[in-house]
């Protein structure tokens, strides 16, 4: 019993109704450091061969937020449900059958 208490969460099993695993928490973390890397190093590429100072950071920032981006959409973005048969498909059948 002494011995469980010193093994921290190694022994236990993830809670009922929890879908993420110790390894989606390091592919996210690698999304967001390699798109800061990608961007960050084309950034300094063009600083290099255009003598200018200010792509770096654009390069930075750029791979900040598509890394961001792609962890959203592969990890939180929910798609909407697709119209059944028999219910108006969009903002424009919607329209046309109330009014």
């Amino acid at each position: 019993m002494a011995q469980d208490s010193l093994r921290g969460d190694a022994g236990r099993t993830p809670p009922q109704g929890s879908d993420h695993s110790p390894s989606e928490a390091w592919t996210v973390l690698s999304h967001l450091i390699t798109g800061i890397l990608v961007f960050g190093g084309l950034g300094w590429v063009l600083d290099a061969l255009l003598s200018t100072r200010w792509f770096l950071l654009v390069g930075l920032l750029a791979g900040g937020a598509a890394s961001i981006a792609l962890i959203y959409i592969r990890y939180l973005y929910v798609p909407p449900d697709p119209p059944r048969p028999g219910e108006p498909a969009g903002p424009e059948d919607r329209k046309e059958q109330h009014g």
